[in-house]
């Protein structure tokens, strides 16, 4: 302990770089009787603003709009030191997004879950939406390859990784393609049990724009997600969190008792979903075959008089 012109220093607590719409909290605790309890107090409602940001308000809509859901929980963590952001990248010889480094550099991960009760007696945890600690992504395309390449079976139909996949561009709406190489990143955001993994795709270290994808594990298929990271965490929090929602954009689908709980609480997103959905499904075709009018349809016929029409017909 310091003590300086009757003021105690306890403690020290510095949190850098937790920011949204811009602002950063830097706050020095000091106990100076009343007030200390007062600057606790301001600090506890910077975080819970920060984390209402973060979440677009989605715990105040579940209590307005939505009835039945309880247990509303938002974790909260502390962000992660630049060191430890510098080391992840150098580790990995990539370079994180910059919203994704902002991400962490404000909150070493994401934790948010809900309950809906279905009966009095009967509350279950339904919604969660969960980005893991920066030191929990993993580099996974080695791993697959590793379990391919062991087993027998699959190594020889299926290869390790689908290397080119074509998706639509959400941005531009072109078609794009999804070209992997030995120099090709992938890491794992999150595991659907053993139907998908999301993943974090860079087609080379260089990139400074790596995309979201859905990694479908049993036929190892692409399914495009997300341009950025805040669009996949703006997706995540738009579907409210809901069970497996990223397989409504994968060829196999929701299972049913998920999407009997989409039409429950939230059935506008499946039919949002739906052309995207296909989309991704339905193997676009480069030159995709147009229609070719036929010419002859717009010749003209000659005009004859009503008179050389009886003519022809007493002829």
């Amino acid at each position: 302990m310091i003590k300086r012109a009757g003021r105690e220093l306890i403690n020290t607590y510095y949190i850098e770089n937790r920011r949204k719409n811009h602002f950063i909290l830097n706050i020095n605790f000091y106990k100076i009787g009343q007030s200390q309890m007062t600057t606790i107090k301001n600090v506890v409602d910077l975080d819970d603003m920060f984390y209402e940001s973060l979440s677009l308000g989605l715990a105040k809509k579940f209590a307005d709009c939505i009835p039945r859901i309880t247990n509303v929980t938002c974790e909260k963590r502390l962000p992660c030191e630049k060191a430890q952001v510098t080391a992840w990248e150098s580790r990995h010889n990539i370079y994180l997004p910059d919203d994704m480094k902002r991400f962490y550099l404000s909150t070493d991960g994401f934790n948010f879950y809900w309950s809906y009760q279905y009966s009095p007696n009967d509350i279950r945890r339904v919604g969660h939406i969960h980005f893991p600690h920066l030191i929990q992504i993993t580099l996974v395309r080695d791993n697959i390859d590793t379990i391919l390449s062991s087993s027998p079976n699959t190594a020889v139909t299926i290869p390790p990784i689908i290397r080119q996949s074509n998706y639509i561009d959400s941005t531009s709406g072109y078609l794009n393609h999804l070209n992997l190489n030995s120099r090709s990143k992938i890491f794992e955001l999150s595991t659907i049990t053993d139907l998908a993994k999301v993943c974090l795709v860079y087609e080379t270290p260089e990139s400074s724009n790596p995309k979201i994808f859905l990694l479908e594990m049993g036929t190892f298929k692409w399914q495009f997600l997300a341009d950025t990271f805040t669009e996949y965490l703006r997706m995540s929090i738009a579907h409210l969190g809901l069970p497996y929602w990223e397989l409504c954009f994968s060829s196999c689908g929701l299972p049913s008792w998920t999407e009997q709980l989409f039409l429950l609480l939230a059935p506008h997103l499946l039919e949002k979903n739906e052309n995207r959905r296909l989309k991704n499904i339905v193997c676009v075709n480069e030159n995709p075959p147009y229609n070719v009018l036929d010419p002859a349809v717009f010749r003209t016929k000659p005009r004859c008089s009503r008179q050389s029409q009886k003519n022809r017909i007493n002829n």
